[in-house]
Order: structure tokens, then C-alpha cells, then sequence
């Protein structure tokens, strides 16, 4: 069984916690963005972004990642952040203006745990993504965003002893109530109850947990062999599909995609849009202007995503690798529809391709097998947002 440990956190002062609160899907307007971080000194984006303030690639993180440390130093100089007194958890609701609630539990988890798979993952990671998170890690020290897990278990916090410490609304309009959880008793209650949880699965965060894990390996001076997660029963989680938009290097007219599509599926023109697909085996395929319906009829054991991703982005575009090949990007579903047909229309992409999501019980069997589903499988709230709750690495 996986273990859950209380810690110590850095955080905000209540009164300005919902200007250091970031997402950066606040801003889908990547000008908005810098507008945002040129105007709030106090933003956690000054970490998470940095790149956006400074010169210097984004692949050469050694360039700007000591200004994002520099923040940290002076928000906790000037007491705009603070350390807690006593090791803690925290309770966690996010309220999304559509009534939706998401309840959980922040506390730190063992990478030892991840590592003997107590913590499964289902989801492949990008190297790149990987690289830059251990050096964020490495130089900011500190983890500002937990990896969500979820479970299915069943617990009971009802009886829990806790303080309200936020209570507030960040710029997307949802409602962030966390109550922190110190008292031995309390504590003892919460670990007793997790420990009857046979396995945790990463439901959003995999490059995350993977570069912790990768963090601890390669540096010792720093108290890093457990990270911050958020941990919800699966039936909490929302899950959504992403889509798929390519632009294939080689040129390929739409009567040879339908033709070689219709190989392996019953493919048809369809009148209404195919952006929320509602049957399992069934795709959406958007190309000049025009939803094409595929339906896989074959027997498989494989998930849709899996079918996707085998038949169409490797089989017919031969798109070798998903996680680093600059001929396929992933629309979340929340983007809208409008974006996707916007992006396929003004030919920056070729095609786009939409699919129904999977089920968390679905994503949960193929942890326990061991596979790994291909990037970017699913799209799963609630998101968190970073620099609420902050796991500081302490040097040993």
C-alpha cells in the first residue's frame, strides 16, 4: 500500500493567495500572459513561466530558471510566503461555477512508492517536458503544482480536525476552499485510512511524478525522495477526451486519406459534427471543411485511443513516436470546437481527429497490466492551480 506523509508547506498569506495562484489556461493568449507577469509581481508564474521574462530558449532552462529561484527568495524575504510551523495535510474542494466539486487531500507520497509501482502511471511522458521539470526542480527548489491521483477506496474524513486557511476565487471563477490538517490525531486518522488503499494511479501529472522520480536520482543534496500530490477517489475525477490536429510532412490529398482510412474502417460523410463523440470504435475525422465519420468494426481489446493512435497517427501518417514529433499537436476538449475547426481551416493543421474519452476504470486496467497508453490520452479535471500549497526541498 502506498504511504501519505504530512509536511511542512510553503504558502501565500491568505490575502493575496489569489494573485500568487496560477494557471497559465487563464491566458490562452500567450500576450495576455506576459501582460500578466509584466503586472503581478507576485504571480506564481514567475516560476512556472520564466522563460516569458527573460531571453534565452526555452530549451536552455540554465538561462532564466535562477530568476524563477530569485522569486522564491525574495517572496519568502519579504514574508509574502511563508513556512509552515507544524507538518500538515490539507483538504482540498475546488467549486467550478458550473456546481461541479472536487474534493481531496494534499499531502507528499514516497518516490519509492512510484518506483515499485504502488503508484501507477498509464500515460507515456515527453523527454523535453521531462528535462525542463528536474531542472525547475533542481534550481527553484520547490514543487509548486501536486501530481493528481486517484483511487478507489473509500474514506471517510467527516471527523477530521482541520483549520480553514484560503477561501477564495481565482480568475477562472472557481472556488478554491483548503483546510489544513495538523493534529497528531487527525493525521494518524487520515494515514490510517490511506493505507487500506491497495494503489494509487496518476490520473493528471505524469511528467511530474516522473521527473521527481528522476530528480531524486540524480541529486542527493536535497531532501527529494517524496513529492506533493493531490489525491481524490476516481469517482471525483471528470474525464474528457483530447484530440488529435496533424499536418503531415508529406502531402496527401483527402480521397487518399479517406481511401487508405477505409482499409480499416467503415468510413462515412456525416452532417453534424463529430467534435463530441458519443459511440466507442467511433472517430471523428474534420477535413476541408467536412466531418467524416470512421467506425472500427474489427475485435480488439485495445482502448479507442490506442486504436487512434496505431491505425491513423502511426499507421497512415507514420508518425513514429507522438511525444516528440512536431507533426501532431493535442486539442483538450475544453478548447472548444470552434479553435479545432479554426486551426484545421486555416491550414496550420491538415486534419483533425476526435474520439470518445476513456473510463478511469478503463485507464486503472491498464496500470495494473503495465501498459502504457499513448500521450495525452486523457483530459482529466479538476486542474489545480500552482503556488497555492508549495513542497519546499530542503538541502540534507
Amino acid at each position: 500500500m502506498p504511504q501519505i506523509f504530512p509536511f511542512r508547506a510553503l504558502r501565500p498569506k491568505a490575502e493575496i493567495v489569489d494573485k500568487v495562484s496560477a494557471k497559465s489556461t487563464d491566458y490562452p493568449n500567450k500576450a495576455d500572459l506576459i501582460e500578466e507577469i509584466r503586472t503581478n509581481k507576485i504571480s506564481f508564474h514567475h516560476v512556472t513561466k520564466s522563460h516569458l521574462s527573460y531571453a534565452g530558449a526555452y530549451q536552455e532552462p540554465e538561462k532564466f530558471l535562477p530568476f524563477a529561484r530569485q522569486y522564491i527568495k525574495r517572496m519568502e524575504d519579504e514574508g509574502l510566503l511563508f513556512r509552515e510551523e507544524e507538518p500538515s495535510v490539507y483538504m482540498y474542494e475546488q467549486v467550478r461555477t458550473d456546481g461541479r466539486r472536487f474534493k481531496g487531500l494534499i499531502a507528499l507520497c514516497s518516490i519509492e512508492d512510484y518506483r515499485e509501482n504502488k503508484i501507477k502511471k498509464h500515460e507515456e511522458i515527453r523527454p523535453s517536458r521531462l528535462k525542463f521539470l528536474v531542472e525547475l526542480f533542481k534550481t527553484t527548489k520547490v514543487m509548486g503544482e501536486p501530481t493528481l491521483l486517484a483511487h478507489n477506496g473509500l474514506t471517510d474524513l467527516s471527523n477530521v480536525e482541520s483549520e480553514l486557511i484560503y477561501d477564495f476565487k481565482s480568475q477562472d471563477k472557481k472556488r478554491h476552499i483548503i483546510h489544513k490538517v495538523s493534529s497528531p490525531n487527525s493525521l494518524v486518522l487520515i494515514q490510517n485510512q490511506m493505507a487500506k488503499i491497495e494503489s494509487f494511479y496518476i490520473a493528471d501529472g505524469h511528467h511530474r511524478s516522473a521527473s521527481t522520480e528522476e530528480f531524486n536520482h540524480k541529486v542527493s543534496s536535497l531532501s527529494n525522495d517524496r513529492s506533493m500530490c493531490f489525491i481524490v477517489q476516481e469517482n471525483q475525477l471528470e474525464i474528457l477526451p483530447f484530440h488529435r490536429l496533424i499536418k503531415s510532412v508529406i502531402s496527401m490529398k483527402q480521397d487518399v486519406i479517406i481511401s487508405k482510412l477505409s482499409e480499416d474502417f467503415t468510413v462515412s460523410r456525416s452532417d453534424i459534427s463529430l467534435y463530441n463523440v458519443k459511440e466507442r470504435r467511433t472517430f471523428g475525422l474534420y477535413v476541408n471543411k467536412q466531418w467524416y465519420k470512421l467506425v472500427y468494426e474489427k475485435e480488439s481489446d485495445k482502448l479507442d485511443v490506442e486504436i487512434l493512435e496505431d491505425y491513423i497517427v502511426r499507421g497512415l501518417f507514420s508518425i513514429a513516436d507522438s511525444r516528440t514529433d512536431s507533426q501532431i499537436a493535442f486539442h483538450a476538449h475544453t478548447a472548444g470546437e470552434s479553435k479545432l475547426l479554426e486551426l484545421v481551416d486555416s491550414h496550420t493543421y491538415n486534419i483533425a481527429l476526435t474520439s470518445k474519452e476513456c473510463t478511469f476504470s478503463e485507464v486503472r486496467k491498464v496500470s495494473d497490466m503495465h501498459r502504457t497508453l499513448p500521450p495525452k490520452s486523457t483530459y482529466i479535471e479538476p486542474k489545480l492551480r500552482a503556488g497555492i500549497i508549495i513542497q519546499e526541498f530542503d538541502i540534507k
